[in-house]
């Protein structure tokens, strides 16, 4: 015997302490932050409490970008673009949304972020990052 129904599961995220001064500073001043491993002398974006790739706890939070590099991307159907954005002074990439209409995106493209104007401390505050128009690019 199948019987349908749905079960519903409340939950509570717990971002941790290098997640919440990220989404935090990100609400309140518009700063994007990376976590410098001391170890491993990488920046992570977004800030994070510890290395993946060596384990080690990380340092203070610091400001990266805001501008960045497109290292990736993926068009998906309706027009939506997703792309991997390394920012200035990162060493990892962070996975977000492409802005721009009908823009032809290419690996090495120059962005900044698009911040929403009503933040919540969430990546979402994040609208998006768009083209940075480098002077005399005509972009």
């Amino acid at each position: 015997m199948i019987r349908e129904g749905s079960i519903h599961l409340p939950f509570a995220y717990a971002a941790g302490p290098a997640a919440s001064r990220f989404l935090v500073s990100l609400r309140d001043e518009g700063r994007i932050l990376g976590s410098p491993c001391p170890a491993c002398r990488r920046v992570l974006c977004p800030a994070r409490s510890f290395c993946p790739r060596c384990g080690d706890e990380t340092g203070e939070p610091i400001s990266v970008g805001p501008a960045g590099t497109v290292v990736s991307f993926t068009a998906q159907a309706g027009g939506v673009v997703f792309g991997l954005v390394r920012l200035d002074g990162a060493d990892t990439a962070m996975l977000h949304r492409l802005l721009g209409d009908g823009m032809r995106w290419t690996i090495g493209a120059r962005v900044r972020p698009r911040l929403a104007a009503r933040r919540q401390a969430s990546i979402t505050d994040i609208e998006g990052f768009e083209p940075l128009q480098e002077p005399g690019d005509g972009t």
